[in-house]
């Protein structure tokens, strides 16, 4: 029976009819990169991974008359040629070359004849550096997925992966016309019901909030609030205006160290300081063109991701917003910070977010030959509600590489809705921290001297919260060589409140009062060999007898299959464990919750429980799967224990499933799991891998609390 095509999500329909030459639905990122990347190693990269995410390879088709929904399907045509290509700037390869560059390739539509991507390598900038533009349609993900092609194509180490040529490409024939009437009639009715489906979900979780008694009066505080912020239209800014389609992008860095050091304040969190700079940039701005015209307060739309971890791959996008006032006429930066860290935080308890959800779905309940009208009333209820948007994306907090160069720095763009001026994207890598604007210059002519009120706004806020500057910028780098991972010991004590906060960790107070609850329990030592003399095994890596014991239930089942009698052990010995056991999920365990570096990395992890399956290895003792779950929260390990497979599978937010030989290469630290799973080696198949890439640390971390049980 032929697999049908899928159709667009609800969001995505709304995002794929607003697409106009105004105001384009693109969203992307330009990243600067270490070195000169080659262009016929970056095609040859992207078509060996591409298929791993294969809506890249599918485009848009559609009854004609719009009859029926716009689907998914295979693009008969699919090349990489027809979506990597390459440019090169002027001399000297300027910043602001690659920035005026860069807002022209934002501007315009997409062909959507072809899948709704594309890519250029930028040659030509100054500093032996390169940079690659990025964008892709909002109607295929959302602000946190858009970057899923550049995951794909992003390692942990600066080693240059083997590029296997790509996989047979054959994809089915597209839809003819009387297959897509035939098709958009026979589901109808399946189509509605599984909006329905949603609708039912979203009501459910209403239902949910309306009767618990506190969630119930937090959702009708934010109602009121709402409700009595519009009972008058906003006043328009002048970053507000009629669309040209004509793109300028404009970018600050910051230290992310900063940014924590000042979210201490007010119990804020790092989304509440940056849109108070925000506030205050724009504050600044509008003074300067026209003033603000009786308006008091600047509103931007935060987009809002509500899909579950249970609903990975479902109902498309799962976006909602929510409208943050950041007030103006403040003259304290932290006076600005504590009103907008109060009203980002009545919102956020309102549930709100579900409701608007909601109201998003409903439309998808009309025919698809009137939903273009219907969508093209949003823009407008939008423009009515909001002066601008912005978003927050979170990236790895470590060094990525692609094809052995360093990835830089990273800034994300995002569409505007008609009549705003600007829209602007928060992206965190690797201890920075950057705020882009996204501006249309029939608008706002010069988004520089928009970018310079967000550096002076960001200033005053660190001088009023006493931040001391954490250093400028990274500075460009030579490509750094490979260095192997070193296996320290596990410390077996508590860790020690540290005196301030580290990167990637929780206030210094929230970690004093979380570390007495750590295990201090200490591990078995492990086995320490007679003579220091390796053991040869057929099928196994040679290991010296006093290495990590990770690796010894492999040597002892390939012993046992070739008769190879096994070495004495001395009576102080422990008895090795067998991976993925019950002892060596305590022993795992303890490890975990004694390891202040995995503590450090992991306070903020809060996405649910996490299991390991090992594939059937009969030749090295395993003939049945094996499972481990570790309850993993805010840095400690609250429970673990090795389960039957399906149960292991059941309780997890995310597994990682993965042959012998792969997990030995990971757990005698030769190699990484995010990479490995971007590589298709290790198979995350629950849970988002985006929702994995902020805590590569972390992960490190963990493997390496493994690296030592015996």
């Amino acid at each position: 029976m032929k697999q049908r095509n899928q159709v667009l999500g609800p969001v995505d329909m709304a995002f794929f009819y607003v697409d106009t030459p105004e105001t384009p639905m693109n969203i992307g990122a330009v990243a600067i990169f270490d070195g000169k990347i080659d262009y016929d190693q970056l095609k040859q990269l992207v078509a060996a991974r591409i298929h791993t995410a294969p809506l890249y390879q599918q485009r848009i088709v559609q009854a004609p008359l719009r009859f029926g929904p716009p689907v998914w399907a295979f693009d008969t045509d699919f090349s990489v040629e027809n979506h990597v290509f390459k440019m090169t700037l002027d001399s000297p390869g300027t910043i602001g070359q690659l920035r005026l560059l860069a807002g022209q390739l934002t501007s315009g539509m997409l062909d959507r004849s072809k899948p709704l991507w594309e890519m250029y390598l930028i040659d030509g900038l100054e500093d032996d550096r390169c940079a690659i533009f990025f964008k892709v349609h909002h109607c295929m993900v959302d602000g946190i997925a858009a970057v899923k092609i550049i995951t794909l194509l992003m390692d942990l180490t600066p080693d240059v992966p083997d590029l296997p040529p790509p996989p047979p490409y054959t994809p089915p024939p597209l839809p003819s016309t009387p297959e897509l009437l035939f098709d958009a009639f026979d589901r109808f009715v399946p189509d509605r019901l599984d909006v329905f489906r949603k609708i039912a979900h979203d009501a459910q979780m209403i239902g949910s909030v309306l009767g618990d008694k506190e969630r119930r009066r937090k959702l009708l505080v934010g109602m009121a609030n709402l409700i009595n912020d519009n009972l008058r239209p906003i006043k328009k800014l002048p970053i507000n205006g009629k669309n040209s389609g004509k793109m300028a992008l404009a970018w600050a860095e910051f230290s992310l160290a900063e940014v924590r050091a000042i979210k201490a304040h007010h119990g804020a969190s790092v989304n509440d300081v940056m849109l108070t700079v925000l506030g205050g940039a724009v504050e600044a701005y509008v003074a300067r063109h026209g003033g603000r015209g009786g308006q008091d307060f600047l509103r931007a739309l935060v987009p809002v991701n509500v899909r579950a971890d249970d609903e990975e791959g479902q109902f498309g996008n799962r976006i909602s917003v929510l409208p943050v006032d950041i007030p103006f006429g403040i003259v304290d930066p932290l006076e600005r910070l504590r009103h907008t860290v109060e009203y980002t935080r009545l919102m956020k308890q309102s549930s709100l977010s579900i409701g608007l959800d909601l109201a998003l779905t409903l439309p998808s309940l009309a025919l698809a030959s009137v939903q273009p009208l219907v969508w093209g009333l949003a823009p407008s209820v939008f423009a009515f509600l909001a002066h601008t948007w912005c978003t927050n994306v979170a990236g790895p907090q470590i060094p990525v590489y692609l094809l052995g160069h360093k990835l830089l720095h990273a800034y994300g763009f995002f569409p505007l809705n008609p009549s705003n001026g600007m829209a602007c994207v928060i992206f965190s890598y690797n201890q920075r921290i950057t705020m882009t604007l996204v501006a249309d210059m029939a608008i706002i002519p010069d988004v520089t001297e928009l970018r310079a009120d967000l550096e002076q706004s960001y200033e005053a806020l660190r001088k009023a919260a006493k931040v001391q500057p954490q250093g400028a910028p990274p500075a460009v780098m030579s490509k750094p060589r490979p260095q192997p991972i070193a296996l320290e010991p596990v410390a077996v004590s508590a860790p020690a409140a540290p005196t301030g906060e580290t990167a990637g960790a929780e206030p210094a107070a929230e970690v004093a009062a979380a570390a007495p609850q750590l295990v201090s329990e200490p591990r078995p030592a492990p086995a320490a060999a007679s003579d220091g003399a390796q053991l040869a095994v057929s099928g196994v890596p040679q290991v010296s007898a006093n290495s990590h014991s990770d690796v010894l239930p492999a040597v002892e089942a390939a012993q046992a299959a070739e008769r190879v009698p096994e070495p004495a052990a001395r009576p102080d010995e422990p008895e090795p464990v067998t991976l993925f056991s019950e002892p060596w999920a305590q022993q795992y365990m303890a490890a975990i919750n004694a390891s202040r570096a995995y503590y450090n990395a992991s306070t903020r992890w809060d996405a649910g429980s996490l299991t390991f399956v090992l594939k059937p290895a009969p030749r090295h003792g395993y003939p049945t799967e094996r499972a481990v779950w570790l309850d993993l929260h805010r840095g400690r390990c609250c429970d673990a224990h090795s389960l039957p497979p399906d149960e292991a599978r059941r309780r997890a937010a995310f597994i990682i499933e993965g042959e012998y030989d792969t997990w030995m290469d990971v757990l005698n630290g030769r190699a990484q799991p995010l990479p490995l799973i971007m590589r298709g080696k290790l198979r995350l198949s629950k849970g988002s891998l985006m929702r994995l890439m902020p805590f590569t640390q972390s992960a490190q971390e963990l493997i390496k609390c493994a690296q030592g049980i015996g």
